[in-house]
């Protein structure tokens, strides 16, 4: 984690009025700035603290006392009124006298996106103290640009080029360094989680290689700062690196810390490299499993609609459809809207899918399906059955919505499964069904293809032993009395 610097700004309003009280009042002629202290704000405490004082024949606090408030509140009060210092009325003959002020700390409504806090202070008279703060964030902005450093170069050179580099986290976070090159060369290093290790190329002439940096001769871009972060744990980090009309730019996102159009920048340079084809190979015979990553990553033929229906974001999913979206549209996968909607294990973007026309039994080029979908994610999705989605359906390698359901051991969706018809005597173009899915599954060996590969030991206890048993019992039974 990098280490931070917050940058505070402190604006200070102070409002002296007289009290019209009868006896005569001393004026504060002198006073430190109040804190919010930092443990309180990132708790949220606020309220009022009331403070007790004496002072000498100087206008000196000589005895600070916080009489009621909350602790974490309450040094920050008398730290403050120990700065005071007044200027004594010539009628006031009496020495030690003894006052009371009131702060009130408050934690403000004020939008504030990344860590960047700003203090208003309200004094009036000495009777009461307002101290207001923003709200904490756990998003911070480092070496941001000064006003002359935002303006874009104002043309392409020859050996200018675009980088794109993306770190692990604790997951299968893709690894892996991508260059474009005004003169269309694209280099590729891959590191981990990407179907190509090590370095590859490939061209994509000079037009579209000058389409890509004449992205990045915009302002919003200069204006990003140099990186971004936020107080969480293993993330990945994407960096992106310019080189554009004799100038260098860097820009660093962890967390996806960045404000929310800095990753269209990061989005462009993916689609023009075309990275998709080295983090997961040939789509038209890509593991489904993949289909979560590419629902976030660029993809050739990802739609807004299978975004949205991978993220189960109703919202955007009705609005796509109410803009006359091809529901059944395909990536270059061949997987529709329906089959990301499938995937999210959310039941509500399915029905809207369904409902709009949204194909059942759809195949992707390698004869994947929506309840397929639907089981990598380790849950038979009834509403898909119920449309008249084919639950016997096999892929080009003979696998089944059941078979995909054994290797997860999900015992109560096998259950489903084999009411809704699902054949258990089904076998792959291997020879293996569903009963062998569960116990190479259970070994560490599933069969289901998959684009990441671990280590998992020889040991046949890698699924919960219980639904082991239900779902091998399951499978026994409905192959001594198959349905077909």
């Amino acid at each position: 984690m990098r280490n931070t610097i917050v940058q505070t700004v402190f604006l200070l309003t102070v409002a002296i009025s007289a009290m019209g009280q009868n006896l005569p009042e001393p004026r504060l002629i002198s006073a430190g700035l109040p804190r919010y202290p930092a443990i309180a704000r990132l708790a949220r405490v606020q309220g009022e603290v009331k403070v007790e004082f004496v002072l000498n024949a100087s206008g000196e606090p000589i005895s600070v006392t916080a009489l009621s408030g909350d602790p974490m509140l309450k040094a920050a009060a008398e730290e403050n009124v120990k700065t005071w210092r007044f200027q004594l009325p010539k009628d006031l003959f009496r020495t030690e006298s003894k006052y009371t002020t009131t702060f009130n700390f408050k934690i403000s409504n004020e939008d504030q996106p990344y860590e960047n806090p700003k203090l208003t202070i309200v004094v009036d008279s000495y009777r009461y103290v307002e101290v207001v703060t923003t709200p904490p964030s756990n998003k911070y902005a480092h070496d941001c640009p000064s006003p002359d450093q935002i303006l874009p170069p104002e043309s392409i050179n020859e050996g200018d080029s675009i980088e794109l580099s993306r770190s692990g986290c604790y997951g299968t976070c893709p690894a892996y360094e991508v260059k474009v090159s005004a003169n269309g060369e694209v280099d590729w290093h891959g590191h981990a989680f990407v179907e190509a290790i090590g370095e590859k190329y490939s061209n994509i002439g000079t037009e579209a290689a000058h389409a890509l940096v004449q992205k990045f001769l915009s302002p919003q871009f200069w204006a990003l700062c140099g990186g971004y972060d936020a107080s969480v744990t293993d993330n990945p980090t994407t960096q992106i690196k310019v080189q554009i009309g004799g100038r260098s730019k860097a820009v660093w996102n962890y967390a996806n810390s960045a404000p929310g159009w800095e990753e269209s920048f990061e989005v462009a340079i993916d689609t023009a490299a075309n990275t998709h084809f080295w983090r997961h190979g040939e789509p038209r015979t890509e593991p489904l499993s993949n289909i979560f990553a590419d629902a976030y990553l660029p993809k050739p033929g990802v739609t807004s609609l299978m975004r949205a229906a991978e993220e189960a974001n109703i919202e955007k999913i009705e609005s796509a459809l109410k803009s006359s979206t091809d529901v059944e549209e395909a990536d270059s996968s061949g997987w529709t809207a329906l089959m990301y909607a499938a995937a999210s294990s959310h039941s509500h973007p399915v029905q809207l899918l369904l409902m709009a026309g949204a194909n059942p039994n759809h195949k992707s080029f390698f004869g994947d399906t929506p309840l397929m979908a639907s089981a990598i994610s380790g849950a038979f999705d009834d509403n898909l059955f119920r449309a008249g989605a084919d639950v016997n359906a096999q892929d080009s390698s003979g696998v089944t919505t059941l078979m995909i359901l054994a290797s997860k051991a999900e015992s109560d969706d096998v259950s489903n499964a084999l009411k809704a018809g699902a054949d258990a005597s089904l076998r792959d173009v291997e020879g293996r069904s569903a009963l062998d899915y569960l116990r190479l599954a259970n070994c560490g060996k599933s069969p289901i293809r998959d684009w990441h590969t671990f280590d998992t030991g020889d040991h046949c206890d890698h699924l919960d032993k219980e639904d082991v048993q239900k779902a091998t019992t399951l499978l026994k039974g409905a192959k001594r009395n198959p349905k077909r």
